[in-house]
């Protein structure tokens, strides 16, 4: 048995739990990625912070959204198993976090949200086990810094720095410079997600989910000339096409990000969004976009983000023209469109959700202000009949709550 099956199997323990609501397991499909059909899902949310805290509510509303808005599934278990190919449940999950700059990193409650979501997966009616899932980056100090709490253990989501386990002995050829990626990708991991950070760049323009890789090898100082261009489309090339691991989603928590002074600097964007996608290449361009509109002037040496969408590197598509881009605004804006049909003797609700494409509980009372109320459903369409509450002859008030609130 050799180190990776071992620490997977140490970590396989899920607890038997009944499906939920229309569950279905799927055999995934091949990554999206490798299809003609680049897609950036933009989730945004005027909620999703209180002066400078994020709110953890709001943030777990919006990654659920992005993930059943990217893959068309509203079940959370099938969603971000589509975009898994062949996983199991004893498969390990790494999310890669950038966390060099603590006043503004991959926030924990970002990342929590994500981590909420993988535990959805289901295998078998087992739940994906938190400890199959790996919140990483260079050093344990670097996640301290930024809020992480450190976990080595056999429960729960595991949290630790390349520090802790070292260096692989392979080499990258990045761009002529050899390079020893983190034994976290190399020996712990089967999948792997980049959680960058909404950040323009002094040295590169911008550092979003392929610059963030640059926390995941030996020696980055290395690779910073020519405004890093190509050693970013190199690092994230040989990433992709030597070491034994699936690269799968690409996110970039732009909750706050900054325009200028980066990467070191303050925040000093607040844009309320989670971006992700699986062409890491049009995630990037997509947040060049965003830091665009909001006036940063590095932008023109952010040439990588071009480069690594041509040969030899092929990363993706960086043309925003053709970039599918999937824009949601405010999925926690509660549902104030219910109409009541009486159609004897039942009562048929039907109701508008826009931005949201999550379960809702059915609420009914005999009160209009509902300080007592009933749940009599949940439901994933837009839509109830209450059967015979006509023949009963009582007058019912009825309200539509999103399931997360």
């Amino acid at each position: 048995m050799d180190r990776r099956q071992f620490l997977k199997n140490a970590s396989a323990a899920a607890a038997a739990l009944s499906l939920p609501w229309g569950s279905s397991i799927i055999t995934p499909k091949a990554s999206r990625a490798d299809f003609d059909d680049p897609r950036v899902v933009i989730v945004r949310d005027a909620a999703a912070h209180v002066g400078s805290q994020i709110d953890a509510e709001i943030a777990q509303v919006m990654m659920d959204e992005a993930i059943r808005r990217y893959t068309g599934y509203s079940d959370l278990s099938t969603a971000y198993q589509s975009v898994f190919p062949g996983i199991t449940e004893s498969s390990v999950i790494g999310i890669k976090v950038n966390c060099i700059n603590n006043s503004l990193s991959t926030h924990p409650l970002a990342v929590e949200a994500l981590t909420n979501g993988l535990q959805q997966m289901q295998f078998g009616g087992n739940y994906f086990a938190a400890n199959n899932i790996i919140v990483w980056d260079r050093t344990n100090w670097e996640l301290t810094s930024a809020d992480y709490t450190l976990n080595t253990g056999s429960t729960g989501v595991r949290i630790f720095g390349t520090n802790e386990v070292g260096y692989s002995n392979i080499y990258l050829n990045c761009n002529g410079s050899n390079q020893h990626p983190s034994s976290i990708i190399t020996d712990y991991c089967d999948y792997l997600v980049s959680f960058a950070v909404l950040k323009n760049h002094s040295f590169g323009g911008v550092t979003f989910t392929m610059k963030n890789h640059y926390g995941s090898i030996q020696y980055p100082w290395s690779l910073h000339s020519n405004y890093c261009d190509p050693a970013i489309p190199s690092l994230n090339q040989q990433i992709r096409d030597v070491l034994p691991i699936a690269e799968t989603l690409f996110i970039v928590d732009g909750i706050f990000g900054c325009y200028y002074g980066g990467p070191g600097g303050s925040p000093n964007l607040t844009y309320d969004g989670f971006i992700l996608g699986e062409d890491r290449v049009a995630v990037d361009a997509v947040c060049r976009d965003i830091l665009a509109d909001a006036g940063c002037t590095t932008l023109g040496i952010s040439h990588h983000v071009d480069t690594a969408a041509e040969p030899p590197y092929n990363l993706g598509t960086a043309n925003l023209a053709i970039i599918n881009r999937i824009e949601v605004d405010d999925p926690s804006i509660p549902i104030e469109t219910l109409a009541i049909n009486e159609a004897y003797p039942d009562v048929e609700l039907s109701w508008s959700s826009p931005e949201y494409t999550g379960q809702c509980k059915v609420l009914r009372s005999l009160d209009p202000t509902f300080e007592t109320y009933e749940e009599i459903a949940i439901v994933s369409e837009a839509s109830y009949v209450d059967l015979n509450a006509l023949s009963e002859q009582t007058k019912y008030f009825y309200r539509i709550v999103k399931s997360w609130g």
